[in-house]
């Protein structure tokens, strides 16, 4: 009968730590950050056609292993487009290597003309991209 009770009792303790281990609260998050990232390189092509999406090719740097693509910020004034990537990092536990990632930038004009797309590097340092579209 002791043998029984125990299990019984294993059973309850075991579920009751699933329950509290499973809730989640208001610091789930703080293993998630977003940084601007540095971009290191930039390729695809330097032509296109009015509406047409060109896809390019963009390389850049994370701080660790946690590092991957976020998303794009950016800016246009004229023809001339100013591009930030940020990097999502999520987790806690990252290895302390510094990859270099890659992701897709579309770009599409609506005007023929030639195009400078200035991919952010550094606080005051743009890589630029020049694109003629026809």
């Amino acid at each position: 009968m002791t043998d029984n009770k125990f299990i019984i009792s294993t059973f309850f303790a075991f579920i009751i730590v699933c329950f509290l281990s499973c809730d989640k609260t208001p610091d789930d998050n703080k293993c998630l950050s977003y940084t601007q990232a540095p971009v290191t390189k930039v390729e695809g092509p330097n032509t296109g056609n009015v509406n047409q999406d060109i896809n390019l090719i963009v390389s850049f740097g994370c701080f660790n292993g946690c590092g991957q693509f976020g998303k794009f910020e950016q800016t246009s004034d004229g023809d001339t487009t100013t591009i930030n990537v940020i990097a999502k990092y999520e987790g806690c536990i990252c290895t302390q290597d510094a990859p270099i990632r890659q992701t897709t930038y579309k770009f599409k004009a609506t005007q023929p003309g030639i195009y400078f797309l200035k991919f952010l590097q550094t606080e005051k340092a743009y890589l630029t991209d020049t694109i003629q579209i026809q």
